[in-house]
């Protein structure tokens, strides 16, 4: 799986790097607010996409069945590229709001506002890696962009109203450390059947069952 991966960040290499280095630069400027942290987002959700993109213009699946690889593990690749892009969306929110406390501002890290913005950031691509990647391997990257545009709304408001709950959520003798796992165990359970739906599509597709 490794060099599956390789492969898929060699491919975005160019790309990643502008988005990556434009989505740092909206996070370091004053009073950009809600927009960075958004393009943040979208940067990460975008690579692994137009990285399905690039395969299926390069028709890689017909390739990839000639090679030594399972399905779980082309599929798998896909949901571990969309985890690293996040973990670094969250580090360049992370970085970006830090400089602007600390620098800009001089005002100090507004530690609240930097967990709630990142954990915005995470609920909401889980969402939208568990509700889209399916529905792209069933339809294809062309087929499935209305959807995946109507997904991704979707997830973001599900993501921006869970996060509202937890903020709003005051039940005795419930403490934070149980809810947190709760929702941990929920986007468990949500990634294995995306997954699951995931490499049943993929291997649909490949027998042709679409066409």
């Amino acid at each position: 799986m490794i060099a599956l991966l390789r492969k898929d960040i060699y491919v975005a290499d160019k790309q990643a790097r502008l988005l990556i280095v434009l989505a740092l630069i909206f996070c370091l400027i004053p009073n950009m607010g809600a927009f960075s942290s958004t393009y943040a987002l979208m940067t990460a959700f975008m690579i692994p996409i137009n990285s399905l993109a690039y395969d299926d213009k390069s028709k890689w699946d017909k390739y990839a069945a000639m090679l030594p690889y399972r399905i779980s593990e082309l599929v798998g690749s896909k949901y571990l590229l969309c985890v690293i892009y996040t973990g670094l969306a969250f580090l360049i929110v992370a970085v970006g709001m830090a400089v602007q406390g600390l620098v800009v501002t001089k005002a100090g890290i507004d530690w609240t506002e930097l967990w709630e913005t990142e954990l915005v950031l995470i609920v909401t691509m889980a969402f939208i890696m568990n509700l889209t990647l399916p529905m792209l391997y069933r339809f294809g990257t062309e087929r499935g962009r209305m959807l995946m545009i109507l997904m991704l709304g979707a997830a973001l408001g599900m993501g921006l109203g869970l996060v509202k709950i937890v903020k709003t959520l005051h039940i005795p003798g419930l403490p934070l450390p149980l809810i947190v796992t709760a929702g941990v165990a929920a986007a468990v359970l949500l990634t294995v059947i995306s997954v699951r739906l995931s490499m049943r599509f993929y291997r649909n597709r490949r027998e042709g069952k679409y066409d």
